[in-house]
């Protein structure tokens, strides 16, 4: 259990893991459903195909990093991506109910975005559907959690330990900077004339969404949030 649970942590059994959902996306999309209603996908359609084969460098390259790594490590790569997954698809199914049920304690009415009302929604496509999740999923949290959220927290901590405490600077730069990645998250889907997204019933939600990434991000880790993520988004269109 000690090796999986330090395998589990591991940047390279993590590039390893997120691996198919990369796939995945790069697949699907290539059908033709590549709408830019994610931000990975409005940032995907204006680059074309430079995008793509950046894309496709940073995957080969990350996998043999992650394989040599692996290998060199005698990591146990195989039970830690298991774990990962089995993880993600649970909280996955907690966050549903988790949010509407937080919502019925603030003046938010029913978001279109919740897993409840995802049947009344038709995918035509549901191999483009599944693509557009693995790119949310992966790209999305890579960014949000990953960039803004560790990142931000990092620079904001260096920041506050001028004028506070460790203890002080460390929580401060945490909430602050979990806050602002969750805002940015909610704010980012309304980019390129999604207006909806900006309504306050949907921007609240998607703003709980984030902080309840943000938390898996933290305590659990980017695999962990990245298949959460996915899943969630894989439930609300197949569903």
């Amino acid at each position: 259990m000690h090796r999986l649970g330090e395998a589990r942590r591991d940047p390279a059994v993590t590039v390893l893991t997120l691996l198919p959902l990369v796939l995945i996306h790069l697949g699907g999309r290539l059908d033709g459903m590549s709408d830019a209603f994610f931000l990975v996908e409005t940032i995907l359609a204006e680059v074309g195909g430079l995008g793509i084969y950046a894309l496709w460098t940073f995957l080969v390259l990350g996998l043999l990093w992650a394989l040599g790594r692996i290998h060199q490590l005698k990591l146990a790569w195989a039970g830690a991506s298991a774990i990962i997954l089995v993880e993600g698809f649970c909280w996955a199914l907690l966050l549903g109910p988790g949010l509407a049920q937080v919502t019925q304690w603030l003046p938010l009415e029913p978001s279109p975005l919740w897993l409840q009302a995802a049947a009344t929604e038709v995918a035509p496509s549901a191999w483009n559907y599944l693509a557009l999740a693995a790119g949310a999923g992966v790209y999305e949290e890579l960014l949000f959690r990953g960039v803004a959220l560790g990142g931000g927290a990092m620079l904001l901590q260096f920041l506050f330990q001028k004028v506070a405490g460790d203890v002080t600077a460390n929580r401060l730069s945490f909430l602050l900077a979990l806050l602002l990645s969750s805002a940015a998250f909610a704010l980012a889907h309304g980019l390129y004339g999604h207006a909806e997204a900006f309504e306050a019933d949907v921007l609240g939600f998607r703003m709980l969404a984030g902080l309840a990434f943000g938390l898996l991000f933290t305590t659990r880790g980017l695999a962990v949030a990245v298949y959460a993520h996915f899943a969630y988004d894989a439930l609300y269109f197949l569903v």
